[in-house]
C-alpha cells in the first residue's frame, strides 16, 4: 500500500483539498474512452508510458497494464479520488504535475476524472493487448509436475511427449522457466536436450534465466546453453538487476558479470543493479558492481538511504564519497525517523542541510519526533546542529505537534529548545453506556469490518494489512467459533485478493514487490492462510520473493515506519516466518524450512521495544515451535506491560494511554501462545477494557500517529483520517473477544 511516483508520468491517491474549481465544472454526462480519453493518452502520455518506454513501470497503451499499474495501482475504476492517473494531472501533491509539457485544460482533466468515476470503460477492441497464446496442455501438465515437486510424473510426462519441452503454458511461460524456478539442474538439462529454448519469452518478456538467478548452478546451466545474459523483460529488468535485489547473490552476480552482463543497465523505472544491491544492503554485490563499472555517482542518492537504514557500514563507505549535498540532505530526511544517531551525525558532518524537507514539507526534526524509536539523541543532535524547532509544514504541522502525540522526554527537550507548545486532544469518548456482552460486541464489529474490507479494496486498488489481511484473520477466527459472518463477502474477498496477487506474480518473480514489499506480502499470505486459501503459483511467487529478501542473520527489515502497524523488524520477521510456513512451494520445502528456523533463531535473541514487538515476538516463537521456557519468557515480557485499566499502550516508556489496537493484539498473542486462558483474570481485565471502550457501531477508535502516504478516501469505516488504524484496532479487539463468546469448533 505504499510507493511514490518520483518522475513518472502518472500514478494512485485521494482528492486533495483545493483542486481547481474548473475541474468540477459541468462535463458531459457520459465520457467515451474511444473519442475523449484515448486521444489524450496518445498525445500526452504514451511517449513515456508506451511500447518503447515505461517510466516507473507504467504502461498506458494497454488496458491490462494500465489497470495493474507500475510500482503501484494508478487507475481505480469508479474512484478518481484514489487514482493518480487523475491526481497527477491536477497538482503536485504526489510529485511533478503531468504531463511535463504543460497542464491539460480544465475540460480535458474533467474528461479523465469523469471517465474514471464512470467506471473507466475501455473497449476490448482498443485494449492494445497482444493476442494471448492458448496454453499447450502437455506443457501445462509438465509445468504442474515441476511445481508440485512430482519428479516421477515429470519424467512420465516428458517421456510420453518430448515436444512439450518446446511448448508454452499459461501466460507463455515454458517448462524450462518452471524448472528454473521449481526444479533442479537435472530437470533443466533434460528439457534443454529435448529442445527447450533458453531464450523463449513469456507474455511479459521474461526468460528462464530471470527466474533462475536465485541459484548459481541453474543460472550456469542456462548460460552454458546460450541464454542471453542481458535479456530484458518488458519492464527493462535484466538478470543482473533481478539477481542484485536478492540477499546473498554475490556468486550469481559475479557469474553474470563474468559472462558479459552490463553493470550500468537500467530498468524502465530507472532502477539499476547497484540500486537493487543497496536495497538488499549487500556489500559484496555492491563491490562487484562498482568494480565492473556501475555508475556509483549517479546511483548514490537513491542507494544511500537503504544502506544507512540497514547499518551496513561497508555499503555506506562505498557510496558516501559520491553523495553531493542534495543527496546527503535527502538521506537525512529519510533516516531521521529511524533513530540512528550515528547515521544522522555522519550526514550532517558531511554537509546535509539540517533543515531540509521531504515532499510534504517535513523536516528531519519533525520526522525524528514522529517516531516510535523515541531517539532523544537524534533530536538533541539535530537541535544542536541548527534545526528549526518551530518550522511548519504547509499544513501547519510542527515537531512539537508530532512529539506531543507520544509525550515524554522528546517533547520536553523541544520545549527547552524554545518550541511553541502543542496540545494533542485525546480520543473523544462516546456517550456513557452499559458495556455489551462479548458476543454482542463481536456481532456488532463483524459486519462493519466486512463492509470496510470490500470498500477499501475496491477504492484503493491494492490489498492492505489493516482493512483486508487482518479482516481475513478475524473472519476466519469468527467462523471457527461458529459466529455469523457473511460467507459470500468472505469468499469474494479471498478471490479478489488472490487475483490481485496473480496480477503481480510475474513482476514479483523479477524482484519488483507489490506496494509495501515484503511488509505487505507477508501479511497478505497470512490472511489468505487463515482463510484456508490453497497454494497456487501466485502464492509460490510471493513466498519466493520473501525468502530471497531474508537477511543473512535470519530477520527481515521493515521497509517503512508507520507505527504501530508497520514499524518493526520483529513484526515483519514473525509474519514472514508464518507466511513461509503456510506457502512454501511444495517442491522446495526443505530450503524454506531452513529459512524458517533461521528466523526463529533471530526472534529468540531479539530485543522488543514496543507492544507490537512483544506481541509478534511471542506469536512468531509460538508459530516456530520454540521451547516452552522461551515462549513463557516472551509471554511474561508482554503480560508485564498490562496497565491497571486492563489495557496495553503502544509504548511503555512514554505516557501514552491504553488503546484497543495494543490491547487486542496483546490478548491475541497471549491467548494463541497459551500463556493466558481466556478465563484468567488478566485476560478478563483486558476484555473488560475492550468492552468498555467499544463504540455503539462496533468499532474502536485509535488515533493515527503514522504519516500518511496514501491519499485519503472513505472506506466505510468511521473516524476520518484515523480510520485505517482504527480498522486494524477493531480487528485485533474483535479477535481478542471472539474466544470469549463460545468455544471453537474442534
Amino acid at each position: 500500500m505504499r510507493a511514490s511516483l518520483g518522475g513518472a508520468m502518472l500514478l494512485v491517491a485521494v482528492l486533495p483539498a483545493g483542486l481547481p474549481t474548473a475541474v468540477s465544472a459541468q462535463t458531459p454526462a457520459s465520457v467515451s474512452f474511444r473519442t475523449d480519453v484515448l486521444p489524450l493518452l496518445r498525445e500526452h502520455c504514451v511517449s513515456c508510458h508506451g511500447p518503447t518506454q515505461q517510466m516507473n513501470g507504467l504502461r498506458l497503451d494497454r488496458r491490462s497494464a494500465a489497470l495493474t499499474g507500475g510500482t503501484i495501482t494508478v487507475l481505480i475504476p469508479g474512484n478518481s479520488a484514489a487514482s493518480r492517473l487523475y491526481l497527477k494531472l491536477v497538482g503536485t501533491q504526489y510529485g511533478q504535475q503531468m504531463p511535463p509539457s504543460g497542464r491539460l485544460s480544465d475540460h480535458e482533466i474533467a474528461l479523465v476524472k469523469n471517465w474514471i468515476d464512470q467506471g473507466a470503460e475501455w473497449p476490448d477492441d482498443l485494449a492494445g493487448e497482444a493476442a494471448a497464446r492458448p496454453p499447450d496442455l502437455s506443457a501445462t501438465r509438465l509445468m504442474d509436475a515441476l511445481r508440485r515437486g512430482d519428479r516421477a510424473r515429470f519424467d512420465q510426462e516428458l517421456q510420453a511427449q518430448p515436444s512439450a519441452a518446446t511448448a508454452a503454458g499459461h501466460g507463455g511461460s515454458t517448462p524450462l522457466m518452471y524448472a528454473s524456478l521449481y526444479g533442479d539442474v537435472d530437470a533443466m538439462r533434460r528439457l534443454l536436450r529435448a529442445g527447450a529454448d533458453p531464450n523463449a519469452v513469456n507474455e511479459t518478456g521474461t526468460t528462464a534465466i530471470m527466474w533462475s538467478v536465485g541459484d548459481i548452478e541453474k543460472t550456469r546451466v542456462l548460460l552454458d546453453a546460450g541464454a542471453r545474459v542481458d535479456a530484458r523483460a518488458d519492464d527493462g529488468r535484466t538478470p543482473l538487476i533481478i539477481a542484485s535485489s536478492q540477499n546473498g547473490a554475490a556468486r550469481v552476480v559475479k557469474l553474470l558479470l563474468d559472462r558479459g552482463a552490463a553493470s550500468t543497465s537500467a530498468a524502465s523505472n530507472r532502477t539499476t543493479a547497484l540500486r537493487q544491491a543497496a536495497g538488499a544492503a549487500d556489500p559484496d554485490v555492491m563491490r562487484l558492481l562498482i568494480e565492473a563499472g556501475a555508475d556509483v555517482k549517479a546511483d548514490a542518492a537513491a542507494s544511500l538511504p537503504p544502506v544507512l537504514l540497514a547499518k551496513c557500514q561497508a555499503c555506506v563507505d562505498m557510496l558516501i564519497p559520491h553523495a553531493d549535498a542534495q543527496a546527503l540532505s535527502a538521506a537525512l530526511v529519510a533516516v531521521a525517523r529511524w533513530g540512528d544517531a550515528k547515521a544522522v551525525r555522519l550526514l550532517v558532518d558531511r554537509g546535509a542541510d539540517v533543515n531540509a524537507r521531504d515532499a510534504d514539507g517535513r523536516t528531519a526534526l519533525m520526522l525524528a519526533c514522529n517516531s516510535d524509536t523515541l531517539s532523544l539523541d537524534v533530536v538533541k543532535l539535530l537541535i544542536a546542529r541548527g534545526a528549526d524547532v518551530n518550522a511548519k509544514t504547509p499544513a501547519g504541522q510542527t515537531a512539537a505537534g508530532f512529539a506531543a502525540i507520544r509525550g515524554g522526554p522528546i517533547a520536553q527537550e523541544l520545549a527547552r529548545a524554545g518550541a511553541r507548545p502543542v496540545t494533542v486532544p485525546p480520543v473523544e469518548k462516546g456517550p456513557s453506556r452499559l458495556a455489551p456482552p462479548a458476543h454482542v460486541a463481536v456481532q456488532r464489529s463483524l459486519p462493519l469490518l466486512q463492509q470496510s474490507d470490500v470498500t477499501f479494496l475496491r477504492k484503493a486498488g491494492c490489498v492492505s494489512c489493516h482493512n483486508n489481511s487482518l479482516t481475513a484473520m478475524t473472519i476466519a477466527l469468527a467462523r471457527k467459533h461458529n459466529l455469523n459472518v457473511d460467507e459470500s463477502v468472505a469468499r469474494g474477498q479471498v478471490t479478489r485478493i488472490s487475483t490481485y496477487l496473480e496480477s503481480w506474480r510475474d513482476r514479483v518473480l523479477r524482484g519488483l514487490g507489490i506496494p509495501g514489499g515484503h511488509d505487505t506480502v507477508s501479511y497478505i499470505l497470512v490472511g489468505l492462510g487463515a482463510e484456508g486459501h490453497p497454494s497456487d503459483p501466485a502464492t509460490d511467487a510471493m513466498a519466493y520473493y520473501l525468502k530471497l529478501r531474508q537477511m543473512p542473520d535470519g530477520h527481515w527489515r521493515i521497509g517503512t515506519h508507520r507505527p504501530p502497524l508497520e514499524a518493526s523488524d520483529i513484526q515483519v520477521t514473525a509474519v514472514s516466518l508464518r507466511a513461509l510456513q503456510l506457502y512454501a512451494p511444495l517442491s522446495q520445502r526443505a530450503a524454506y524450512e531452513a529459512s524458517i528456523q533461521l528466523a526463529a533463531d533471530w526472534l529468540t535473541g531479539s530485543k522488543p521495544a514496543t507492544t507490537e514487538d512483544r506481541a509478534f515476538r511471542l506469536l512468531g516463537l509460538r508459530w516456530a515451535g520454540a521451547k516452552g521456557d522461551i515462549i513463557a519468557s516472551a509471554g511474561r515480557d508482554l503480560l508485564n506491560c498490562q496497565r491497571s485499566d486492563g489495557g496495553w499502550a503502544p509504548l511503555s516508556t512514554v505516557p501514552m494511554a491504553s488503546d484497543a489496537y495494543s490491547t487486542g493484539q496483546a490478548l491475541v498473542a497471549l491467548g494463541e501462545s497459551g500463556i493466558l486462558a481466556v478465563s484468567s483474570p488478566a485476560y478478563q481485565r483486558g476484555v473488560r477494557y475492550l468492552l468498555d471502550s467499544q463504540a455503539a457501531d462496533g468499532s474502536w477508535h485509535v488515533k493515527t500517529r503514522a504519516l500518511p502516504i496514501q491519499p485519503y478516501f472513505e472506506s466505510d469505516f468511521p473516524y476520518g483520517s484515523d480510520q485505517w488504524i482504527s480498522a486494524a484496532a477493531t480487528n485485533w479487539a474483535t479477535m481478542a473477544l471472539i474466544p470469549v463468546t463460545r468455544p471453537a469448533t474442534p
